[in-house]
């Protein structure tokens, strides 16, 4: 026992010494507070109602934080559009198909580069070359008409004399009027003349020049007649592009012998394209067929051009119960090839006022459905369910939503959706 008392003794010793140090700290501690806890800029409330469950109060801080703006609710009238699918088509009259004018031997003109489908042609520029075939019995001339050459050719000599003749002589008239002209100018110009003697002398000067012109013309003419008939060959034909285009097919080559009428190539004209729109015949009444419409690529309906109604011959699809409606649209950038198929905004005839207000307005949920955060007071917001008709560039055409004036947040909407569910905690 007394072993034992020995042993215990010490320990209550300690006991009793570290009491007071406890009792000195936790006095000590008494008058701290304790450590702040991180205010939190946005909350939901909670609310006793069930009707109000959809409001969200945030702090003055985190409403300026957020950077929130709002705007009002817009009635307005808006245009309806309808997307449709289409098709590039050549317009009637953009497609010529040229055709041999004789029976003859095509042969390249030039060799710069061949006609081939897809060569851009400019108007007239020249393309092939054919060479007429005479029937046998034009390749050798009989004896009457070996009479009837040379009696053709010495009629031609003999004019081509006479014209020569006749410009000579003009060419004299001229010259003598002109010394006439200018001996009457000095003598005006010494005070021995008269402006009237001046004035004789320059019309007999202009008289004489257009008769040297009227000779020098005849002359130029009859030297450009030739007796081509005699050697039996007929002269050779230039085929030049009728119009500006695209060669789309090519149905002859050089060598070939072409007979009159058979076709040698097609151009086309694609600077100007036209849009086929099939559509629903019980659709038709409600399109707008003489205002503009969009189009566009299929994959890029964002970057679309402006299209104008056009009359074209009436077309339809029994077995699709469709008609054809068509659009011109301007290509000069060949941004359309025929055949594309695109995406056509064609433009509808009703115009109804909507509830209106900006996309970036409008959230989803993850069952799809539209809501946006009205301001009701002082950085107090409430959630509202919002049916979207449809959609524009900008705006978010509404069947229901809330009233014309009330004031739903645009910037920041998001944020308030990601605060109200808990979103990045």
């Amino acid at each position: 026992m007394i072993g034992n008392r020995k042993t215990c003794l010490p320990r209550l010793f300690l006991w009793y010494g570290l009491m007071p140090a406890c009792i000195i700290a936790a006095g000590c501690n008494q008058g701290k507070d304790p450590k702040p806890k991180s205010e939190k800029p946005a909350k939901v409330e909670a609310h006793p109602s069930e009707a109000d469950i959809y409001r969200i109060v945030l702090t003055a801080k985190a409403e300026q934080r957020l950077q929130i703006s709002t705007v009002a609710v817009q009635r307005k009238s808006i245009p309806r559009h309808r997307s449709l699918g289409g098709d590039i088509v050549i317009p009637d009259g953009n497609r010529i198909s040229v055709t041999a004018p004789l029976t003859g031997t095509l042969a390249s003109f030039g060799s710069d580069q061949p006609v081939a489908a897809g060569k851009k042609v400019e108007e007239n520029e020249a393309l092939w070359t054919l060479t007429p075939l005479l029937r046998p019995e034009q390749e050798v001339p009989t004896a009457a008409e070996r009479v009837q050459m040379a009696n053709a050719r010495a009629s031609l000599v003999s004019q081509r004399i006479q014209a020569t003749g006749d410009e000579k002589q003009a060419q004299a008239q001229v010259d003598g009027a002109k010394i006439a002209y200018d001996r009457a100018v000095r003598l005006l110009r010494d005070k021995a003349g008269s402006q009237r003697q001046v004035d004789e002398t320059e019309a007999a000067l202009n008289v004489a020049k257009k008769g040297l012109e009227a000779a020098r013309e005849r002359r130029e003419l009859l030297d450009k007649l030739t007796l081509e008939a005699e050697t039996g060959k007929a002269p050779t034909i230039t085929i030049n592009a009728p119009r500006a285009g695209l060669i789309q097919t090519v149905s002859a080559q050089p060598g070939q012998v072409v007979s009159a009428g058979s076709p040698m190539f097609e151009i086309v004209d694609l600077t100007r394209m036209w849009v086929r729109v099939p559509v629903y015949a019980g659709l038709v009444q409600e399109i707008n067929r003489g205002a503009v419409a969009t189009v566009g690529n299929l994959s890029d309906t964002a970057d679309a051009v402006t299209a104008t109604p056009v009359t074209a011959p009436p077309t339809a699809n029994a077995l699709s119960a469709s008609i054809d409606i068509y659009y011109e649209v301007a290509n000069t950038d060949a941004r359309f090839g025929p055949g594309e198929r695109v995406v056509v905004k064609v433009p509808l005839m009703s115009e109804e006022d909507y509830l209106v207000l900006p996309r970036a307005a409008v959230l989803r949920d993850i069952h799809g459905t539209a809501w946006v955060y009205v301001k009701i007071d002082e950085h107090e917001f409430r959630r509202e369910r919002v049916a979207v008709e449809f959609n524009t560039e900008d705006l978010a055409v509404l069947s229901l939503g809330p009233d014309e004036g009330a004031q739903v947040v645009v910037d920041g909407a998001a944020e308030l959706f990601g605060t109200e569910f808990g979103a990045g905690k």
